[in-house]
């Protein structure tokens, strides 16, 4: 009998089935280390099979890199929509990156800590150029999405924001490489206590510039108005 054709459905869960036997290679023995023969051994299939699904190893890495991202600016998403008050709101952010990286510490360290590994600059004038282009594009995303967000709430530039981002991101991406890393336990053994203080005192941080923005903000609003009362009683 022929074999019957995978719905889309199917296609989409196979995908998803090669990705994470890859990601599970990569972490365990190391990008160099990965191939598409590998691949197939793992889930059972030969490696034309896998060659059907993707290309090449750093296809597949790319692609990695891309459901990474998207799983973090989702969660990021879901966070911020979740409040109102800007406070909550940078709480819920923050805890959700931290609950990100430790819940899915493979993707984690694919998406931030691998070296030795395919760079979309590698890979202009390559035929990895639009998935390595894809990828660029998605990785930024969660990280332009809570710049956005800090310069909204805290009413500064562009600039300032992201360099408060880029602040807030080495913050958060010790914490979460710390713990992955099982060291913070080596130093201290309650760490949900730790991480809890850790979380509070980052965000008391913003709190307060929010707070000093506002304030400023309201200051220079009044001094405005009160020098426009002051011409008109002079005139």
């Amino acid at each position: 009998m022929p074999r019957t054709s995978r719905t889309p459905e199917q296609i989409d869960a196979f995908r998803q089935k090669i990705l994470d036997a890859a990601l599970f290679l990569i972490i365990e023995h190391g990008f160099s280390e990965l191939s598409m023969r590998k691949i197939a051994s793992r889930l059972s299939v030969t490696a034309t099979t896998i060659y059907n699904y993707y290309a090449s190893r750093e296809e597949l890495y790319f692609f990695i890199r891309i459901k990474g991202f998207e799983l973090l600016y989702e969660s990021q998403v879901k966070a911020y929509e979740a409040h109102d008050n800007p406070y909550d709101i940078f709480c819920a952010v923050i805890e959700e990156y931290l609950r990100f990286g430790t819940l899915y510490p493979d993707y984690y360290e694919v998406m931030f800590t691998n070296r030795g590994v395919p760079k979309f600059l590698d890979c202009i004038g390559t035929p990895l150029e639009q998935v390595a282009g894809r990828e660029k594009e998605t990785s930024i995303q969660p990280f332009l999405f809570t710049a956005r967000k800090i310069a909204e709430h805290l009413n500064i530039s562009e600039t300032e924001a992201r360099y408060l981002t880029i602040k807030l991101w080495t913050e958060l991406n010790g914490i979460v490489s710390l713990l992955n890393s099982r060291l913070l336990r080596e130093v201290e053994e309650n760490t949900n206590d730790l991480v809890k203080r850790l979380i509070a005192d980052i965000c008391e941080r913003y709190h307060q510039l929010i707070i000093e923005k506002s304030f400023k903000k309201n200051s220079s609003q009044k001094g405005g108005t009160d020098n426009a009362k002051s011409q008109r009683m002079r005139g």
